[in-house]
């Protein structure tokens, strides 16, 4: 994939920072989503697929991972151009970003290990685990 070195005003910069931050995102995400709306040939939406992380996010009850929110797990129907597992880390890291900024309301990012059944101790592997606060 290639990748491109952008210089820009400070005044440019702080607009669409101040936007990022209202969505939760990084600059870089804000300004790949724009650049996808304008030339992208496909009709993924990564903020409004976001939006939607959030809400199921917020409607979860105790543990989970992102593969256990129907918009993550069903990428694999959307056509695009960008294979499914790229659209997944793409919006994995936005969501992950928008839970340390704190955007999504109720939620964080679990540390630790989790008390299963049995008192057997289960951890997450490799794959980050949120929670919803009580």
């Amino acid at each position: 994939m290639p990748r491109v070195n952008l210089s820009i005003n400070q005044n440019i910069y702080d607009k669409i920072k101040h936007q990022a931050d209202i969505q939760g995102i990084s600059v870089n995400n804000m300004i790949f989503s724009y650049l996808q709306k304008e030339y992208g040939e496909d009709e993924f939406d990564y903020i409004v697929a976001l939006d939607c992380l959030q809400q199921e996010a917020m409607e979860k009850d105790g543990y989970f991972s992102l593969w256990e929110l129907p918009t993550f797990k069903d990428i694999d129907q959307a056509r695009t151009s960008e294979s499914p597992e790229q659209i997944r880390a793409r919006l994995g890291k936005m969501f992950h970003d928008s839970v340390q900024n704190g955007q999504v309301f109720n939620v964080q990012i679990h540390t630790g290990k989790i008390e299963g059944d049995y008192h057997k101790p289960k951890s997450s592997g490799k794959a980050v685990l949120y929670e919803t606060k009580n």
